[in-house]
């Protein structure tokens, strides 16, 4: 069986346990605002803007 590496929330950076879901953790301990703000910013540093020249 391969290794695989502990999971860390990309919001408060905990390292869950091997039962734990990030799902789990997410829907438990961070707000839906916070969850919207993460993926905003990620969205937001994703997307190419337009450029006026």
């Amino acid at each position: 069986m391969p290794y695989e590496p502990p999971v860390e929330c990309p919001l408060c950076r905990e390292t869950l346990e091997l039962d734990q879901t990030l799902e789990t953790h997410l829907v438990g301990s961070h707000t839906q605002r916070e969850v919207a703000r993460y993926l905003a910013s990620l969205h937001e540093r994703v997307q190419p803007r337009s450029v006026s020249n």
